[in-house]
């Protein structure tokens, strides 16, 4: 992946819809990102290992 595609900034929808992301990664990605604000492919990789790592109360 080239320097451009890492940052170029998607949309949730456009995240949800991608074929590179499983279901698993899209429910995270779903309940953590915000409609009508954009991210990169780096700031979604962290979400979801932050996501994964949280800590359950």
């Amino acid at each position: 992946m080239s320097d451009k595609d890492k940052d170029a900034l998607f949309t949730k929808t456009q995240f949800l819809s991608s074929r590179q992301r499983p279901g698993q990664e899209k429910d995270i990605l779903a309940s953590v990102f915000e409609d009508g604000k954009h991210y990169t492919i780096a700031e979604a990789e962290k979400a979801i290992q932050s996501y994964l790592k949280r800590r359950v109360k």
